[in-house]
């Protein structure tokens, strides 16, 4: 079976790099590392379907 995906591009609000994560189409809310400072955060929908909005996590 598979699942309808796509990918979340988001920025690091610590040290900026770019990062993207394959999710569900479902999803409308991923916690994720950083892949240079691996810092915690929760990402979310954007303004476009690929950029999302990065938070650090709580």
């Amino acid at each position: 079976m598979t699942v309808p995906a796509h990918t979340a591009e988001w920025n690091c609000t610590r040290c900026g790099t770019t990062n993207r994560k394959l999710i569900s189409t479902r999803v409308t809310r991923v916690n994720d590392r950083c892949t240079h400072c691996r810092t915690k955060h929760v990402v979310e929908p954007g303004p476009t379907p690929v950029r999302w909005d990065a938070r650090l996590d709580d």
